[in-house]
């Protein structure tokens, strides 16, 4: 009984963590055995196919998290603090967010990221889809998740 205890204490206070840590070990594993695969590039899209989406429904919930968290804060505070640390609050924000969006927009146009990725020679033409890309594309498409176009 006191083993069972002691588990279930652990598991308690450290089982986020410990999971956590044990998906990064087997993800690590997992790729170190998937490389000497030697996939195809087809099979490494649909293998990334579910962090890609993980990551993109990530990337949708970061705006609407951080107003909520700057709204609830402001929401706790009294009414005389919270108008003058509201302004600042919002005025800092709106301002970290302009010179993050300006500087991004600079270093796009400057560098061209991504531009030696792109095929020199594509067509206009017919594009023959399998039917799992078609499928993944539904997924993606019913979820909310835009894909940028690959050819």
């Amino acid at each position: 009984a006191l083993p069972n205890r002691w588990v279930r204490a652990f598991w308690y206070k450290n089982g986020l963590l410990t999971l956590s840590m044990l998906s990064v070990v087997t993800g690590c594993l997992l790729g170190f055995l998937l490389r000497a695969l030697e996939l195809t590039d087809l099979e490494k899209q649909y293998f990334s196919f579910p962090g890609e989406l993980l990551m993109r429904m990530l990337k949708m919930l970061i705006l609407p998290l951080i107003t909520s968290s700057l709204m609830s804060g402001l929401a706790t505070m009294d009414s005389k603090a919270c108008g003058k640390m509201g302004v600042i609050t919002i005025t800092y924000y709106l301002w970290t967010t302009f010179m993050a969006v300006t500087v991004g927009i600079i270093l796009v146009v400057s560098i061209h990221p991504g531009a030696a990725a792109q095929k020199d020679n594509y067509s206009v033409g017919k594009v023959v889809l399998s039917s799992a890309d078609a499928l993944l594309d539904l997924i993606r498409c019913v979820t909310g998740i835009q894909q940028e176009a690959r050819l």
